[in-house]
């Protein structure tokens, strides 16, 4: 168990801090939900709704993370982002396990490096878009000297990430890696229970 539960929490920090705050900026995007945007536009957008939510909650953390994560959850794909880390497995699921693990599984990612979007949120950002195919598009972005490939998908008219890639390392790939050692020593309600704890731990330090 010890062993399971350092593999979660040897996630790498750079890799989920870097794609948190890409998230953030990519959710924000306050955008009709009529139609969907020009992706590169969307992310733009969304930089400038980022910077407005944290000059308005300054130093109310808890206000700031609600208002993030209220967006975030409109816009974020934490499903398909669920499915692809879980891999095969997740088709054997029973949908409440899946929703239960989706749940968990965007906690994680979200309250434990909310702390540096501010960090990075003011840096100048410059934009490439390219397609993937149908539906399907990468934008990349420079911003502080790192570059970002964030993937997009056409889902109900909107513009969803579904991974986001930080130095060439995918945040999808990069849970897998850790998830399948789990799975294949053990059940997936162990690693639920594992996301859990390390959850716990988080919120434990106040970024709940």
């Amino acid at each position: 168990m010890y062993v399971a539960r350092s593999q979660i929490g040897s996630m790498s920090k750079r890799l989920i801090s870097e794609t948190l705050i890409l998230v953030v900026c990519l959710c924000l995007w306050g955008l009709p939900a009529g139609a969907a945007e020009n992706p590169q536009a969307v992310i733009q957008t969304g930089m400038e709704q980022v910077l407005k939510v944290i000059q308005q909650y300054p130093q109310d953390n808890r206000a700031q993370r609600e208002q993030l994560r209220a967006v975030i959850d409109g816009y974020f794909d934490f499903d398909a982002i669920s499915r692809l880390a879980v891999g095969l497995r997740w088709n054997t699921l029973p949908p409440e396990k899946q929703q239960e693990f989706t749940h968990e599984f965007s906690k994680l990612i979200f309250n434990t490096f909310l702390g540096d979007v501010e960090k990075y949120a003011a840096e100048k950002t410059t934009y490439k878009q390219r397609s993937i195919y149908q539906g399907y598009v990468v934008v990349e972005a420079l911003v502080g000297g790192q570059t970002i490939d964030y993937y997009l998908h056409l889902k109900n008219e909107k513009w969803m990430v579904y991974d986001v890639g930080v130095g060439g390392m995918s945040l999808v790939t990069n849970y897998r890696n850790q998830f399948d050692p789990i799975l294949a020593n053990g059940s997936f309600d162990r690693l639920s229970a594992i996301l859990k704890q390390k959850i716990d731990q988080v919120c434990a330090l106040g970024r709940c």
